[in-house]
């Protein structure tokens, strides 16, 4: 009887065994669930983009091109890389371009367009969009979705503070009107007083009061963008990195 029980449970035990998948396997089926991450980290920062470029073009309506508008859309959208805008004859094919082009300190119609479109690319190359969707996140560049992560927080440390050769900013993005209005009469070497602040047109016409908070949306957009590829690096068992306050004024890389 005894033998008879324990040839019974060496045998169950070698069926279980067999039937058990291999370490391979199971790596594959995480790999598989890490890519499916990655994937919807990407779609979420496809949305953001959209809503990005809505407020940033209410915000500078004079800063984008109307007839660009729904190409850029459905661009975002399709996840396509078709369009490229030109700038002194020459066609800008990567996003390093249009980024450096959207903070130039002189005159730029439609800097709006090139931001989003640099913004845009940078997503697109990081996530190998062109090599459609990956099986395993193994199949991801590391270094370019670290790159991804460094130039988000440059860009959103110089969408707030960068300013053209007038010393007016390149983005409206967190300031008040009135701060604005106030700003270009400073800017205009005026003598400004109390009543001078009292009779700026949005504080005047009741628009808007000197207790008003600053517009955080556009730097809550780019912290949730940053926060989508930051879970794609830990995704893939990498560590993101903080830049220090002084690495944001570095070139986009």
């Amino acid at each position: 009887m005894k033998i008879k029980s324990i040839l019974l449970v060496l045998f169950f035990g070698l069926f279980f065994v067999g039937c058990m998948p291999k370490q391979d396997d199971v790596k594959n089926v995480f790999q598989s669930e890490s890519a499916n991450i990655i994937k919807r980290d990407y779609q979420k920062n496809q949305k953001l983009l959209i809503s990005f470029k809505e407020k940033l073009d209410k915000r500078n309506p004079k800063a984008y091109d109307e007839k660009l508008e729904k190409k850029i859309y459905n661009l975002i959208k399709n996840s396509d890389k078709t369009l490229y805008l030109k700038y002194n004859k020459r066609v800008l094919d990567n996003y390093k371009d249009y980024l450096q082009l959207a903070f130039t300190k002189d005159k730029l119609s439609a800097r709006n367009d090139y931001l989003i479109l640099g913004l845009y690319y940078l997503l697109y190359d990081a996530y190998d969009i062109s090599d459609g969707h990956k099986v395993l996140a193994l199949a991801y560049d590391k270094e370019k979705l670290h790159k991804l992560h460094k130039n988000l927080q440059i860009l959103k440390w110089k969408i707030k503070v960068d300013r053209d050769l007038d010393n007016n900013y390149l983005f409206l993005t967190w300031q008040n009107n009135w701060q604005i209005e106030l700003e270009r009469k400073i800017n205009n070497s005026e003598e400004i007083t109390y009543e001078d602040i009292q009779n700026l047109s949005y504080i005047k016409n009741n628009k808007e009061t000197l207790l008003d908070r600053s517009n955080f949306t556009f730097e809550v957009t780019l912290t949730k963008m940053i926060y989508n590829v930051e879970n794609t690096l830990f995704a893939l068992g990498e560590e993101p990195k903080k830049l220090a306050l002084d690495a944001v004024f570095f070139l986009f890389i």
